[in-house]
């Protein structure tokens, strides 16, 4: 293939998996709503449509890369300096967008970790809350004789 054939096919790969990078930071940004907002339900659903994105995503990286190696092998080296600025700025484009994402990622993830410490710690305490009442309130026992009874009788 040619050096600048190389480039245009390669930043052409790189758009489209930048295109589906924008939707999953899309989705990325509803998701750290979801989270703030507990809304589990709509959370999963999203989760299964992310997923999706994910994988077309994946598979736009997996041919991308044989022209990827290409392109680093020998390609960059010989091709036009129109066409080497081309990739850069689809690179460039592409990591913007997964840097925005993981950071979008990592906050909602924070949070979640935060919940389930604060969870842990409350499950904790009424385990804790059981054993003392178990221990010191676990010897009254009303007998089943006793009755309510009002003055009437």
């Amino acid at each position: 293939m040619k050096p600048d054939d190389c480039a245009a096919r390669l930043a052409g790969l790189l758009d489209a998996q930048a295109e589906i990078c924008r939707k999953i930071l899309e989705q990325s940004r509803r998701q750290r709503e979801f989270v703030a907002e507990m809304r589990e339900d709509e959370l999963l659903s999203l989760l299964a449509d992310k997923q999706k994105l994910i994988g077309d995503q994946q598979k736009l990286a997996g041919q991308a890369r044989p022209c990827r190696d290409e392109w680093e092998a020998s390609a960059r080296l010989s091709s036009s300096p129109a066409a080497r600025a081309r990739v850069e700025a689809a690179w460039n484009g592409l990591r913007e967008l997964l840097e925005a994402i993981v950071k979008i990622e990592d906050e909602s993830q924070a949070v979640l970790q935060e919940r389930k410490s604060r969870l842990s710690t409350d499950i904790g305490t009424v385990q804790r809350g059981k054993i003392v009442n178990k221990a010191y309130g676990g010897g009254f026992r009303p007998s089943p004789a006793a009755r309510f009874s009002d003055r009437r009788g």
